[in-house]
Formats: C-alpha cells, sequence, structure tokens
C-alpha cells in the first residue's frame, strides 16, 4: 500500500498553482438602489446629486469587477450607474443656477411682477433694461 490515503492528492511538483481570486458581490444592489432615488428625486436638486453621486461610484466599481469576472451582479451595477448618472445629471441641472446665480434678477417676469419685487435701485435699473420699450413708452419722461 501506498504511504499516502487514497482521499488525498499529493500537490504537483514544482511552485502551486495561484488560487483563483474569490467573487465579491455587493456593490450591484446598493449601486441600483441609490440610483433608482436619485433618478426617482432628481427634481429636487440635491437629493439627486447626493443619491446619484455614491450609485455613480458604487455602480462603476460594481461593473468594473464584474468584467473583470471578480463578481456576478454586474447587471444590476450598470443599472445603478446609469440610473444614478440620470440622477447627478438632472440634479446638477436643478441646482446648478441657484448655486452659480446664472439666472438674472426678474427673468420671466412682467415689467409690473419684476418692479414689484423690486427692492433696490440695482433690481429696479434691470427690471427697466430688461423691459426696456415697455419702461419708455410707460414712463416717456423718466430719467436716465
Amino acid at each position: 500500500m501506498s504511504a499516502t490515503p487514497p482521499d488525498r492528492r499529493t500537490p504537483p511538483d514544482g511552485p502551486e498553482a495561484p488560487e483563483a481570486p474569490q467573487r465579491r458581490n455587493g456593490m450591484g444592489t446598493p449601486a441600483l438602489v441609490l440610483g433608482l432615488l436619485a433618478a426617482g428625486t432628481c427634481w429636487t436638486g440635491w437629493a439627486g446629486i447626493v443619491l446619484g453621486l455614491p450609485a455613480v461610484i458604487a455602480g462603476y466599481l460594481g461593473a468594473r469587477r464584474a468584467f473583470h469576472g471578480l463578481a456576478t451582479d454586474g447587471g444590476s451595477s450598470l443599472g445603478g450607474l446609469v440610473t444614478g448618472l440620470v440622477g447627478l445629471v438632472v440634479g446638477t441641472v436643478i441646482v446648478w443656477p441657484t448655486l452659480f446665480g446664472t439666472g438674472a434678477f426678474g427673468d420671466g417676469l412682467t415689467l409690473d411682477q419684476c418692479l414689484g419685487q423690486a427692492t433696490t435701485a440695482k433690481e429696479m435699473h434691470m427690471c427697466k433694461s430688461q423691459h426696456l420699450s415697455e419702461f419708455n413708452q410707460r414712463y416717456p419722461n423718466a430719467a436716465e
């Protein structure tokens, strides 16, 4: 009889073959949940940004892991990446004018509405410049 029991195999001669990396799921579901929440609440602005950014990050990491064969939840990771990106972009478009002041005072208002909301001389001048022809018809003798 042999020296080793029959249920054990003897290792091959030479260096051992490296073990395959263990598959780790876990990024797909959080990415998808955050992405769906971001896309569903992006109309509020900040919620789309706050939920969309981690969804994009988790979706990217999960999809990359799945692409390299280290995870099996690539579909939900990719879904989270896309929906998170939608929420992030729409939220940013909504928040952008507030943060950087790209909208001007009185935009989209009539002359009466604009003058009614104006509280400073600068705001009144903005109303005048936005509705110049109507202002000149109503107040022809107004000083420059």
